[in-house]
């Protein structure tokens, strides 16, 4: 069953999910900042059956967060690339991980960030862009603007 789309919702929050709500759909995008680019490489990291796999992968191409190119090394498969709008994920793929880090029940992280070329171990947080102070601890409130209107037709 096909969920509802969106697209045409007011709400960003209800459009960003239109995109990646699909759990398998975010699973792909992780598997694609791991550096996976191969189907075969998704289908075995994932164990996810090959007509999903297809589907997500689909998707997320018309959506315009992969890139689908031909393969190098085989003219008869494609490889697939986070786009800007896919590496735009990032901060969502490690909120969603710490989250999980902290609620999911594990005892251990499976997975640490790490600075490239130093190895330090780094705890990323959402800041103001202007004062820098973390998120977590700005009162914030979350206010609803007014929906644009389409002036009426004249009549």
């Amino acid at each position: 069953m096909r969920r509802a789309s969106h697209a045409e919702t007011h709400c960003s929050v209800a459009r960003a999910i239109d995109v990646v709500g699909d759990p398998w759909t975010m699973l792909v995008v992780r598997e694609a900042f791991f550096g996976t680019t191969r189907f075969e490489a998704f289908q075995r990291a994932l164990d996810i059956p090959r007509a999903t796999l297809s589907s997500r992968l689909d998707l997320l191409v018309e959506r315009g967060v992969l890139e689908r190119r031909p393969d190098a090394h085989r003219a008869d498969r494609s490889t697939y690339h986070l786009t800007g709008k896919g590496r735009d994920l990032r901060p969502v793929l490690v909120t969603l991980m710490q989250w999980g880090d902290r609620w999911g029940g594990l005892d251990e992280p499976p997975v640490v960030l790490e600075e490239e070329g130093t190895g330090r171990r780094i705890q990323p947080v959402l800041v103001d862009a202007d004062t820098g102070v973390p998120l977590a601890e700005l009162p914030v409130r979350a206010v609803r603007r007014i929906r644009p209107t389409t002036p009426p037709a004249p009549g």
